[in-house]
Parts: structure tokens; sequence; C-alpha cells
């Protein structure tokens, strides 16, 4: 008896030991296991080494690991949970979640996609290591013949499945060639309707080109404290950004109390004073430096008598490592990007005015430009807005006593709402503004810019101006030497459609055209300059051809209506004035819709219009007031518009929208031009920047103004009667196009 109880012991014993000991896996979860274990961890590490390489080795290999062994640990309680329901092999479904979420974090881009790729490989991986190793096993050998000719046309489906994914996953994506250009700038504005008799802002200038280097001491970077760099002192930035970790402290050797003013300048030899123009890059990896990649502006710049200065904010941006992969990223860190800005503008003030140092009576303090890209076009408007200001928004007892003259500020590819002074937009008086924009950004995917050229105005009349660019086939990074055509983090931008963007050396080339032309009207007093940008056909033979749309207002329009100022339809900025529609199909005011961007500050009046569905001539038309805005024989009546019809246009108008603008004097004398005498309204880009078949998966297009400008002189052309002095009516009638839908703002009259 005892003997049985004894070995009945033993016996329960044992089954308790199998049950706690996991059975072996069977061939084809094994394979499944494994293939995709191994898919996994080669995406993961490749990616790890995009993101982390720059850093060295150890630190790639201690991130790596840990983040690894994070993500391990919280899909391990997923595992344990399914373990209950018995459907699969509870460590398969361990690593089948551990992969998922390593290829998922691989690939990163838009969500929906991110969540496609990374289940078809998890699922691909598992289905080809099963097969290959039940056939391995001989689970097939005994099988029958229909059995064997299923597994065999699986394993073929399987095969071409995978090879097809891997080559879309490796491949480019598709070249975008003329035919999906017809807009192209050479054939809208033909070249013998521009006579140039500017030089090329772009071409590099007479001055000998200086370089020299400014850093705080012991800085982070040798470049920036070689014996002949000039010394800066540290500024404390600790209460214009939160969330500064230990670690980013270690890398960089300070804390934000203690951060750095360093730069580069590239300089005219010359006696001066010189304009001087700061650049800022944006956020990026912190460890691989931004900004050496405006050496192009440098240069060019510097030769046509600027002093232009690449300013190292590279410890304010991302830095996978440092911040604990991003659940520790700096917050808020965009008043330090502008207020380092301004503090670099403290100490070029001191050098032009302290006999000994190189630029003593080098740099014009009221003749800066602000060069900001990605976060930095925010930072710039920040600082631009600040620089005014007696006290920091968030905190009075900051006071500021900058009040340098900044004139002009360029956004390329900028960010918008990211920090809100006080919680307001930053806007921007009497200041010079310029947006550039590619249609194939695939980081700041809106035309973010367009909001901020929207809140600059002018208090009066003068010099100031403000423009924006939109280009097909530009991307975010390009404009940036260092950035290239990669957008996406690492392997993320394996989703994108890289191929279709233009390349670089043209990207560089509109840049500098833009930025130069730019610098010249606003800092040079070249007016002449300014042409560029009310009409790009002027840049013709400047700029790489390609599709652009450009917008434009000054400060010598007065606004009869720009529709953000209430919502009464009946209204207009203009005292006085009234708005009146009629036969329209939609007639309202709106905030613009546009792909990703907040559509909180860009209003405008939207008017949709279908011939056949109405009895008379859809019209919208300003009564305006008895003694209306001035005008003469040199005035231009302006406005912005943009196409916003996603339908198709009629054939008959070569899908391009056109209507008839009409003007009232105060006699009765109407003239009338068509809208296509002032220019191409251009319909929206159409731009597929994630791979096919999958292209419309993220939005693809939005709408982008364009200026338009009718002189009086075309419309007594029109109406040899008509007296511009004394405007009583003015009317937009859709006459030329049976349907449309489009968008008008800033309707006004120029005065030179």
């Amino acid at each position: 008896m005892e003997q049985k109880l004894r070995d009945t012991e033993v016996e329960v014993r044992r089954r308790a030991v199998k049950k706690l000991k996991a059975a072996p896996l069977s061939p084809g979860w094994k394979g499944a296991s494994l293939l995709l274990g191994a898919v996994a961890v080669i995406a993961y590490f490749t990616q790890g080494y995009l993101l982390l390489g720059s850093r060295g080795p150890g630190d790639f290999l201690l991130g790596t690991l840990l983040f690894l062994i994070a993500v391990v640990l919280a899909t391990g309680v997923l595992a344990a949970v399914f373990h209950l329901a018995k459907r699969m092999p509870s460590r398969y479904f361990w690593l089948a979640s551990v992969s998922f979420v390593l290829i998922f974090l691989t690939f990163i881009g838009p969500v929906p996609l991110m969540v496609l790729v990374a289940l078809t490989i998890t699922i691909a991986s598992s289905a080809v290591g099963a097969l290959v190793f039940r056939w391995r096993a001989g689970a097939y050998r005994e099988a029958g013949l229909a059995v064997k000719t299923g597994v065999a046309g699986l394993g073929a489906a399987l095969l071409i499945f995978v090879g097809i994914g891997g080559y879309w996953l490796l491949d480019d994506g598709r070249e975008s060639g003329d035919a999906a250009k017809p807009y192209r700038l050479s054939v809208v504005k033909p070249a013998d309707r521009y006579p140039v008799t500017m030089e090329n802002p772009a071409e590099q200038g007479a001055y000998p080109v200086l370089t020299l280097t400014y850093g705080s001491k012991n800085s982070y970077r040798e470049e920036f404290n070689r014996p002949d760099s000039l010394v800066t002192e540290q500024v404390d930035g600790s209460a214009f950004v939160d969330k500064w970790s230990s670690t980013r402290t270690k890398t960089f050797g300070f804390g934000p109390e203690r951060m750095p003013l360093n730069g580069t300048i590239w300089y005219p030899r010359g006696e001066g004073p010189f304009p001087l123009v700061i650049a800022v890059h944006g956020n990026h990896t912190a460890t691989e430096y931004s900004d050496p990649g405006y050496a192009y502006l440098g240069e060019l710049l510097a030769s046509r008598g600027y002093i232009f200065v690449s300013v190292d904010e590279n410890f304010l941006n991302t830095s996978l490592f440092d911040d604990w992969f991003a659940f520790s990223t700096p917050e808020k860190e965009n008043p330090a990007r502008a207020l380092l800005l301004l503090e670099h503008l403290k100490v070029w003030d001191k050098w032009t005015k302290t006999k000994g140092n190189p630029f003593y009576g080098k740099a014009d303090m009221s003749r800066i430009a602000l060069i900001g890209h990605s976060r930095g076009g925010e930072a710039v408007a920040l600082a631009a807005a600040l620089n005014k200001l007696p006290a920091y928004p968030e905190d009075g007892n900051m006071k500021f006593n900058y009040r340098f003259g900044i004139r002009s500020v360029i956004s390329i590819a900028g960010t918008d709402g990211q920090y809100k002074p006080a919680g307001h937009p930053t806007r921007l008086h009497d200041t010079n503004y310029l947006a550039l924009q590619g249609a194939h950004d695939m980081d700041v995917s809106s035309f973010d810019g367009a909001s901020q050229y929207s809140r600059t105005g002018f208090t009066g009349s003068g010099d100031y101006f403000k423009a924006s660019v939109y280009i097909y086939g530009a991307n975010h990074g390009q404009f940036n030497t260092v950035w290239g055509r990669k957008d996406a983090p690492g392997l993320g931008n394996k989703l994108y459609n890289t191929a279709q963007l233009m390349p670089q050396e043209e990207q560089l080339q509109a840049g500098k055209t833009l930025i130069s032309a730019f610098l010249e009207a606003t800092l040079n007093g070249k007016s002449e300059y300014r042409a560029v940008f009310q009409d790009l056909g002027y840049a013709l033979n400047w700029l790489p051809d390609t599709m652009y749309i450009a917008n434009y207002l000054d400060a010598d329009t007065t606004i009869i209506a720009g529709f953000g100022e209430d919502f009464d339809l009946g209204s207009t900025t203009f005292p006085g004035g009234q708005a009146i529609g009629a036969y329209l199909k939609t007639w309202r005011e709106e905030k613009v819709k546009m792909k990703f961007a907040p559509d909180l500050y860009n209003s405008a009046l939207r008017l949709e219009w279908d011939s056949a569905e109405v009895s008379g001539v859809p019209t919208y038309t300003i009564v305006l007031p008895e003694h209306g805005p001035a005008a003469d024989g040199d005035s231009a009546f302006v406005f912005s518009m943009a196409d916003a019809d996603d339908g198709k246009k009629d054939s008959d108008s070569a899908g391009l929208t056109d209507l008839s603008v009409q003007i009232e004097d105060g006699y009765g004398n109407v003239a009338s031009v068509p809208l296509s005498s002032g220019g191409t309204l251009l319909p929206m880009f159409e731009s597929n920047i994630v791979k096919r078949p999958f292209a419309k998966a993220v939005p693809t297009k939005e709408p982008v103004f364009q200026n338009f400008s009718i002189g009086m002189a075309d419309l007594r052309a029109a109406n040899p009667n008509f007296q511009p002095e004394r405007l009583n009516k003015i009317s937009f009638v859709f006459d030329q196009s049976s349907r449309g839908t489009v968008l008008i703002r800033d309707i006004g009259i120029r005065n030179p």
C-alpha cells in the first residue's frame, strides 16, 4: 500500500512538472517562429543603426537592446494572457507580438500603412517558415497527391507574394515625367512675355568668401572651439524647454541652463556693412548635425555681399537614445530655438560695435533676415515676434530688450502651431515673409507655412511684402544637403515614392533663386526682384522647369475683403462695402482645409457654381461705398484664388477653371476681362507621396492660393470709357467654365 502511495505521489509530481514544462514546438510553429524572428531582428537592427548609428557602436547596441527588452517584456504579458486561450503556442504568439511591434516601428510612416506592412510581413514570414520546416521534417512525405499539390501551390504563391512584396519595399517608386507636370513653368509662362533685365540671383557674386566659426567654451563640437574661433557665452534657456533628460546632459555636456551659441559664418571680404542673415535648421537626429546642410546658401549669399550664419541648435533635436525612445523628449522647445536666435543677434550686435573684433562695423543690424527650415521655420517667425516684445509672454518677469532690425523672415517647409505664445498663434506685423513648401514633403506634409502667411500683416503703406511658393517635386529634406531625399526615419522611407522627387541640385537651385531674390528685394532695396514673387515668369530662366503655385501681397494693397474678420457673408473688410451672390451653388466663408495642417487660421470665401442647374449667370459681387479705396490708372485689382474643385473639369477647358473679372465704375461703365488674361488658375497638384497601390492611403491634394493682378490699364483697354478713379462694383462672373469651385481671399486694390 505504501509503495502504491509513493508511486501515485511520483506520478502526480511528474504530471505537474510536465504541465509546467512547455511542449516542444511542432516543425510548422518552429519554422514560423524562426523565420519571423530573423526577419524582425534584421529589420529592427537595421532601423536601429539608421537612427542611432551616428552615436557610435556602444550607444547603438545599448539603445537597441534596451528597447528590444522593453518590447519583449511588454508583449510577454500579452502572450501570457493568450496562453490561457490555447489557440496557438504561447511562445509563438509572444514572438509574433514582439516581431509585429518591431516591424511596425521599423517602417515609420502613415499609421494604416505601418499596420498593413507589419501585419503582412509577420504573416508572410510565419507562413513561409512554417511551410519550409514542415517540409524538412517530412510532414508531407506520406501525404496524398492532392495535399502535395496544394502545398506546392501554396508555397509557390507565398514565394511570389514575398517576391512582389520585397520588390515593392526595395523599389524607390515610380518616376514622374513631364506628362505628370502639364503646367510646368515653361508652359504656363511663355518666355516672350517676360523680358529679363535682372541678373540671376542664384549666381555667385563678386565677393571673395571667407569662413569662420564661433562657439561657447568647451562646446560639444570641436569645430566651434578651434584656435581661431570666436568665443561666446552660454545662455540659460531652462525656462524655455521642458523635460531635458539627464542622459541628454551627459551626451552634450550641458543642461538647458547652459545652452551654447555656436555658428559657422560665411562672409564677404570687404569693408561692409553687410546685411546679416542667420539660418537655423529644424528637428533631425541630434547627433547627425544639420547646420552644415546650408553651406550652399552660405557660399552663395556671402559672395553676393551678405554675412551668412548657420547656427547650431542640434542639442534641441530628437535623440532617441537620450530621450528614452521618445518617452522623455524635450517639450515646448521651439521657444528655446527662437530665444537662441535672438541671443545670437545680441552677440552680433556687440561684435559689430567692438573695436578689434573682426566684424567691427561689418554687420548692418538694421538689415537682418532669419531663415528657418522645418521647426526652424516656425522658430524664426516666433523670434521675429518676440523681438518686438518687452517680456516673455509666458512670464512677464522675464524682460526682453532685443528690438533688432529683423526685416525679413523665410520659412522653408516650416511647421506651425507647435508653440503658441500665451495660447495665441504667432502673428507678424510689418515684416517681409516668404514661405517655401514642397508638394512632395513627406515630413511636414501640409503647407503649414500658409497659415503663418495668413497671419502676417501690414499696419500701413511701405515696402513690406509677403510671398509663398509651392514647388511640385520638392520634398522636405533636399533643402538641406545633410538631410537629402529621405524625409522619414530610417527604413520608413521605403513606404514613400521617392523616385518622383526632383534631383537635389534642382531643389537647391530653386531654394537659392527664391531666397536670394527675396533678400535682394527686402534687404538690399532692389525692388525689381519683387516681380519674381508677383509673377514667377520673371524667374523662368533661373528656376527648374517644374510646376509652381505662388502667392503675393504687399503693404501697398488696400484690402477690400479678406474673409477672416467675421462670419457675416454680406460684409467686407473695407468699411461700408456689401457682398452679394447670385445663382451660386455654394457661397460661404470657411477655414481652409489642408491635408494635415490645422485649419484654424487660414480663412477664405468658397464659391461653387454649376450653370446647368440655374437659369442665370452665377456671380459674386462686392458693392463699394461711395468713398471706396483709392485707385488710378496705375493701380491694380488684386486677389488670391485657389482651385478647390476635385471633380472633372470641362473637357473644352483643358482641365483649367476660368471666369471673368468685371469692374464697374461710378458712372456705370463696365470693364471685363477673363481671369486667364492675368494668369492661369492652376488646379490642386496631386502628389502621391506613398508608393502605389497605397497612394490614396494619405491625402494627396490641398488648395494652395495664387495671386492675380489685373491692371486698371488692362481694364481701360477693355473699355476706354472705364474710370478707375471712382470704383463702384467688383464682380467675379462665372461664365467661362460651366462648373467649378474656387476659394478666394485678400481682394484689394494695389497702388504703386
